[in-house]
């Protein structure tokens, strides 16, 4: 067995790798067991690895592959396989990896020799190497090719992706304290996992792993469902180590760079962004779309609700012409929507928004956080299932919000003009001649004037507000259109920032 500052931690916690190695079973039951008794221990930094591996540069770790033939499953005639990635560049915090089948749970045993290292450019291959993470492959696009549809690399993050998608938004197992200025974020991290070996004609597989932080421990289960819409069906279960300020349930990451309202300067592409909204379905029914932006300064938003119905990091905007990036692919990002399973109780999605100057960073956040405190000893349980989406239309069936733009108001230089673009829905069989009006709120500016004219080329509307901001505060925006009384479309909110 590889000895790692994790595999002692375990031995010293629970004496059980060694009861692993032996063939004892596992189960997720055990794995919360474990997580309960991390949280009453005091927390110990993970291990850093040393040496070259560490020093890789972000193209070698990139080119850095497992060989295709040490695939987990390879010779099996499973419609899933593994392949492993080795601890190294940014990912410096090894995991211990152990393997599920037939209910008996063994570490993952690893050679530097399953590793490509020809274009690297070391002067010699590591003796020994640790583990970061790993990747999972389905025959998804085609049946006689594995593709990767998730991977789990990195602090508590991971990715999925459907049928014709390219990695964009990512989710995380917890968010902590995220988006509270003046106080640094805590990123939890998945210290060990464990993959079930699926059964030969199974179209799903499962993973555990186990969480830990400061602020918390905790045992999640994933179980992979790849398809057109690939679904992660999620359970969380969480043991507070200490009080946590702002415990993030079900946190999405994702990257808006310019779009629609904020084109980007000096930069062919009009849009760059990998999801341009969040969208809610509320626990009363409401469906809210809120367009994203990247600040001048850090920017968070709340959303209260009880028992919400969903919520999602989404990429509406799929037509290549907007983005006119032929390497990045961002048309086919996919949206993340995150489907609450049971009661979440009374809370508020929140939604971070963080300034940045570089595509390459991650800048915006949201999860939902309870309105209880999440205190020292607590033990809290969270059910939800993860979808990789294309295609939202079976989420929002009414009018949709397609485009947010806004600019000045012609003679007029006190007040600012936005423009709301909807579509789908009834809106697309209304002729141009309905009396469609506007249902519009604003908080902190005066509205001067607000009209809607139909775009019958587009079978779409548009929504014109012409407002005063009364200072330098942010301006909240909310609105629908309406026929006769019936609202067509979801809440359109937007924010401006004088």
């Amino acid at each position: 067995m590889r000895t790692t500052a994790l595999l002692a931690l375990l031995i010293c916690l629970f004496a059980a790798s060694t009861a692993w190695a032996q063939g004892t079973p596992s189960t997720f039951a055990a794995v919360e067991a474990m997580a309960a008794k991390l949280a009453a221990e005091p927390y110990k930094q993970p291990a850093s690895i040393e040496g070259d591996m560490r020093r890789l540069t972000y193209d070698q770790y990139r080119a850095l592959r497992a060989k295709p033939d040490t695939a987990l499953w390879r010779d099996s005639k499973s419609l899933f396989r593994a392949e492993f990635f080795p601890a190294g560049f940014i990912y410096e915090n090894p995991v211990q990896i152990f393997l599920v089948e037939n209910g008996v749970a063994r570490p993952l045993p690893v050679s530097p020799n399953d590793l490509d290292f020809e274009d690297i450019g070391l002067k010699q291959p590591p003796q020994r190497i640790e583990l970061a993470g790993f990747r999972l492959l389905h025959p998804l696009n085609r049946p006689d090719k594995f593709d990767e549809i998730a991977s789990f690399l990195g602090a508590s993050y991971f990715r999925t992706i459907g049928r014709g998608q390219i990695y964009g938004a990512s989710a995380r197992g917890l968010a902590i304290d995220t988006g509270i200025g003046g106080k640094p974020e805590e990123f939890p991290l998945f210290r060990a996992f464990w993959l079930v070996k699926p059964a030969d004609d199974a179209m799903n597989m499962t993973v555990w792993a186990l969480l830990d932080s400061p602020g918390a421990a905790g045992a999640f289960s994933f179980t992979i469902r790849p398809g057109s819409r690939t679904m992660i069906d999620t359970t969380s279960v969480i043991y507070l180590r200490n009080d946590v300020q702002v415990l993030g349930i079900a946190p999405l990451t994702s990257m808006f760079f310019s779009g629609k309202a904020s084109p980007a300067r000096d930069d062919y592409r009009p849009e760059i962004h990998d999801s341009d909204g969040l969208y809610i379905s509320t626990g009363k029914g409401e469906r809210i779309w809120r367009p994203l932006d990247n600040p001048g300064a850090l920017a968070v938003s709340s959303f209260q609700d009880s028992n919400p119905r969903g919520f999602g990091l989404m990429q509406r905007e799929r037509d290549f012409e907007r983005y006119q990036d032929t390497g990045a692919g961002l048309h086919a990002r996919p949206s993340l929507w995150v489907e609450p399973a049971g009661d979440w109780g009374d809370g508020e999605v929140r939604l971070v928004e963080i300034p940045t100057q570089a595509e390459t960073n991650d800048n915006i956040v949201a999860f939902w956080v309870s309105r209880w405190p999440a205190r020292k000893g607590e033990r809290k349980e969270y059910a939800y299932r993860l979808y990789a989406l294309s295609d939202e239309a079976a989420l929002a069936p009414a009018g949709r919000t397609v485009a947010t733009r806004v600019g000045a108001v012609p003679n007029q230089p006190k007040q600012r003009r936005m423009v709301v673009e909807f579509a789908g829905g009834e809106l697309a069989s209304l002729a141009p001649e309905q009396p469609v009006t506007s249902d519009v709120a604003l908080t902190n500016a005066k509205v001067r004037r607000s009209y809607v004219e139909a775009l019958p080329w587009k079978r779409g509307w548009r929504l014109f507000i012409d407002f005063e901001p009364d200072g330098k505060k942010p301006v909240d925006l909310r609105a629908v259109l309406q026929l006769r009384g019936q609202t067509l479309t979801e809440t359109w909110t937007g924010v401006f920032r004088p």
